[in-house]
């Protein structure tokens, strides 16, 4: 009779209970045994147990696949578990890098914080970049790139906290609203705006910041924040940012490209 103990005890460990509660029942059925109904409503109930807690891990593998999926834009394969590995590293790297963003904009937010305080400046996420903004008024008269006073005591006291921004480069770009300017030195809004933007530049590095994480962009009219239509949303419009430049890590990675690009045709 040993070998019925032991093959018994195989039975009822934890690794075998799916299998202990089919034998049992399966033994009830062909021999006519009669099980208690306790012990039967205990088998059937980890039996059930054991299929719920199955599914469960199913639905939770078949949510994380699809967020897996939508993070990459790559379909998850299903039998190569080094791609599958690669992908969950590429997930999580991902997942670092927004955090790391996150805590930069409120390390930004902390920073500013008595400039916002004093509605001298606003930050916020734009495109992917956090983005502090000065509106024109403060900083220039109409059709003007020389700095008013008050433009140039906002801009030292962000030269000196951007000074202590560590391996960071901005960009520093200027806005108009749509109304038109064509005057003897500037032909369009776009010089207009190039020209404020490159002022900034200069009176930054002024301040102590380094040339080298500095560059200038004018969009003339060409990127709105608010509608045109009245004075409020054209005064939204007039304003110069200072963008951080993202770092090449923080980026998503882009997708494989196939071959290489065309060669360029002479005179092109």
């Amino acid at each position: 009779m040993a070998w019925r103990h032991s093959f018994r005890s195989l039975l009822r460990s934890p690794a075998m209970k799916p299998v202990h509660v089919l034998f049992t029942l399966a033994l009830s059925i062909t021999t006519g045994a009669c099980v208690p109904q306790p012990r039967y409503d205990a088998a059937v109930k980890d039996a059930t147990d054991a299929r719920l807690a199955l599914d469960a891990k199913q639905k939770e593998l078949a949510r994380v696949t699809a967020d897996l999926a939508a993070c990459t834009g790559k379909p998850v394969p299903t039998d190569h578990s080094s791609e599958l590995a690669a992908q969950l590293a590429e997930l999580s790297r991902q997942k670092a890098a927004a955090e790391a963003r996150v805590a930069l904009f409120n390390d930004f937010i902390a920073k500013f914080k008595k400039m916002i305080d004093a509605g001298k400046v606003s930050i916020h996420v734009r495109r992917g970049r956090i983005v502090l903004t000065l509106h024109n008024d403060v900083l220039f008269d109409e059709g003007k790139t020389d700095l008013k006073p008050a433009g140039k005591q906002a801009l030292t006291e962000i030269g000196h906290t951007l000074g202590t921004v560590g391996s960071r480069s901005f960009q520093v770009s200027g806005h108009t609203d749509n109304l038109p300017i064509k005057t003897r030195d500037y032909a369009s809004n776009w010089e207009l705006s190039t020209e404020r933007a490159v002022v900034v530049v200069k009176f930054l590095s002024l301040q102590g910041v380094s040339p080298n994480v500095l560059s200038a962009a004018g969009y003339g009219e060409f990127d709105p924040v608010a509608p045109n239509s009245d004075a409020a949303g054209r005064t939204k419009n007039r304003r110069i940012e200072i963008s951080l430049v993202p770092n090449i890590e923080e980026l998503i990675s882009l997708p494989e490209l196939k071959g290489d690009a065309p060669p360029s045709t002479p005179g092109s």
